[in-house]
C-alpha cells in the first residue's frame, strides 16, 4: 500500500499467514500508535524518531542511553 491514510484504523487478531512474510513500514508518520499483546519478535526499528517511545512504560531513549553507557565500560 502506498500513500494511504490509516487514521483511526485498527488491526485486531491479525497474522502474517502461513508463509509468515513480514510487513515493512517505510517513511511512515505513526505518532501515538500502540502495539499491545502482540508477537513482535525480531522487530527492527532503524533510522526512526523514537522520541517519547516506550516499552512497558519505560522510555526507549533512556534504555538506549543506559545501554550505550554500559558499552563504554
Amino acid at each position: 500500500m502506498d500513500l494511504v491514510t490509516l487514521g483511526g484504523g485498527r488491526f485486531i487478531d491479525t497474522d502474517l499467514g502461513d508463509d509468515k512474510e513480514p510487513l515493512s513500514f517505510e517513511r511512515c508518520d505513526l505518532p501515538g500508535t500502540k502495539i499491545s499483546n502482540s508477537n513482535i519478535r525480531n522487530l527492527q526499528i532503524m533510522n526512526s524518531d523514537i522520541t517519547e517511545m516506550t516499552i512497558d512504560n519505560i522510555p526507549v531513549e533512556k534504555l538506549l542511553e543506559m545501554y550505550y553507557q554500559e558499552l563504554k565500560k
